[in-house]
């Protein structure tokens, strides 16, 4: 079984077959940071609507995070990164991570294309189970088809409108090679439909709605998204902060919008999650943004 979110996937697009190496010298000083290198190559963001996005950077040294995102992250040409988790350093040029991992990503000089796979996705558990709980190198040749597209995402060259197409093929990729979950549980359809319908239900309702225990709507949860019914209210909440956070709002506004109680705790959030404050993402000279829907 493989990777399928719901649609038919399109033909893996026909990149050429080439490994660029990014000839990107060292900066000084190496303390926790993104935009290092900004001023040559800025951040990328490919919005695929809401069920996930591909980041580009030329740059990445984040202390720990936990984001709530399943991430493939693929360097460009042939360079190697660090993923610090689990009390162990892994150097690859290719890595699956579940949700809510605690890891810390060292890619200095390394550009590296993630491929995030956001809790929307109903391909979002199928991904978590083909981790196994853990961050999982992977060969980065099983993805040498791609090298040239992953070098027009970096640069910021490939269409938007393709970004989806490619996503899905590269998502798919590790399930040819690593044996795929058994399917999960049936009625993980059933509470995708009510929380996205009702977002605002506790964990009660939403175990009568389902008809089971309240035990056993909180195991669903964690089997279903990887999270309790708490952190994807907050996963909720970000969401509507992506889609503010590049509108002339202020951050106060944006807050309140979405849910938080001021600026200083969405920015906390933000950052426990995702290694950087929300006022870079939103920073142009850092970071530019394609929407592909």
């Amino acid at each position: 079984m493989g990777y399928d979110d719901g649609r038919a996937l399109c033909r893996r697009p026909p990149p050429p077959r080439r490994r660029t190496a990014m000839a990107l010298r060292s900066v000084p000083g190496d303390g926790p940071g993104f935009g290092l290198l900004s001023h040559r190559v800025k951040d990328h963001v490919y919005m695929i609507g809401r069920r996930g996005f591909i980041y580009t950077a030329p740059w990445i040294s984040t202390g720990t995070t936990r984001p709530p995102s399943a991430a493939l992250l693929l360097a460009v040409g042939n360079g190697r990164f660090a993923v610090n988790a689990g009390g162990r350093e892994i150097h690859t040029g290719a890595v699956l991570i579940p949700p809510f991992v605690p890891r810390a990503l060292i890619a200095r000089d390394v550009p590296v294309v993630g491929f995030h796979v956001t809790p929307s996705s109903c391909c979002y558990d199928r991904l978590a189970q083909l981790a196994a709980g853990r961050v999982r190198p992977l060969e980065r040749d099983w993805f040498g088809d791609f090298d040239g597209a992953l070098d027009a995402l970096f640069h910021g060259h490939y269409p938007a409108a393709g970004a989806p197409a490619l996503y899905q093929s590269v998502l798919r990729e590790p399930f040819r090679h690593l044996q795929a979950p058994p399917h999960g549980d049936p009625r993980g359809p059933r509470i995708r439909a009510l929380l996205e319908q009702q977002p605002e239900l506790s964990l009660s309702q939403l175990a009568e709605q389902l008809g089971m225990s309240y035990f056993w709507a909180s195991r669903l949860m964690r089997d279903v998204f990887g999270m309790s019914l708490r952190d994807y209210k907050a996963w909720r909440k970000l969401q509507c902060v992506f889609e503010l956070l590049h509108s002339r709002r202020s951050l106060t506004d944006i807050a309140h919008a979405a849910g938080f109680t001021d600026s200083a705790h969405l920015s906390r959030t933000y950052q426990r999650w995702f290694g950087q404050p929300p006022s870079y993402s939103r920073n142009r000279n850092h970071v530019r943004i394609l929407r592909c829907w």
